[in-house]
């Protein structure tokens, strides 16, 4: 029988998202409903569908998180985005800060779980999709004392006319989920684990257990009594992740 991965219950299960569809479909009406896609291993570039859906929720888990967290998530992420292309970078946003957290949990926690194979960077071990599960479930308020979150927006130094990306480009990028652990360099591995995601221009990091003081104090992480978000910039070559699959990209074009 079917059982919603939510409430876990034997249901009817929808086709769920982890990264809410309306990114998705914010690019994909410009190019006649589909999307670019750059495999990660073997295959040509090409137009697809795929969105990353799977039978995930049931009808009611799904109502639940289109109106607690997808909606929210992505009205801010388009309007701030829109602010930014119209006047700079250093555009802030008001949104509560502890929401913005939770948001990406619900993200990360079906990216986690579900079987599309557009997520296989994002699979963790039990313990941590419970911890993850944990915090979707709890108050909304005690979210960032559980986790770190920050956000940083993507941008090119060069200006277009040199042959850089316009910041309109830099917000029909999206990097899938990815799920990495958290180390320093000598000792063994750390307790934290880490999701990023890259969407609408913005990266953003979740870190669990919430880090410490002095490693989470920086203009980029969230904290609960700044209710105006700010992005700091951060130029996209410095990303590794999105310069790999740039750099594949690259090769598969002149191949």
């Amino acid at each position: 029988m079917p059982i919603c991965a939510f409430c876990q219950r034997d249901r009817e299960l929808c086709a769920s998202h982890s990264i809410p569809d309306g990114f998705f479909k914010a690019i994909s009406r410009r190019n006649n409903g589909k999307l670019i896609i750059i495999p990660k291993g073997e295959g040509k570039i090409g137009l697809s569908q795929n969105t990353g859906k799977a039978k995930l929720l049931c009808r009611e888990c799904e109502a639940y998180f289109n109106k607690n967290f997808d909606s929210p998530f992505t009205n801010a992420l388009k309007a701030w985005d829109k602010k930014i292309q119209a006047n700079g970078l250093g555009v802030r946003y008001e949104f509560s800060p502890s929401h913005f957290a939770q948001c990406l949990v619900s993200v990360f926690w079906r990216a986690s779980v579900t079987g599309n194979s557009m997520y296989t960077n994002a699979r963790v071990n039990m313990r941590d999709r419970a911890r993850l599960l944990a915090i979707l479930l709890g108050d909304r308020d005690d979210t960032l004392k559980s986790c770190s979150c920050s956000i940083r927006r993507l941008y090119d130094i060069r200006p277009p006319p040199d042959g850089g990306f316009s910041q309109k480009i830099v917000s029909d990028i999206i990097l899938p989920v990815n799920a990495y652990r958290i180390s320093k360099k000598g000792k063994k591995p750390a307790n934290h684990f880490a999701f990023a995601l890259l969407v609408r221009g913005f990266l953003c990091h979740l870190m669990i257990p919430r880090l410490p003081h002095a490693l989470c104090n920086g203009p980029a992480f969230l904290k609960p009594s700044k209710t105006v978000l700010y992005a700091p910039p951060k130029y996209f070559a410095d990303y590794k992740p999105l310069m790999n699959v740039m750099v594949t990209g690259l090769g598969k074009h002149l191949d």
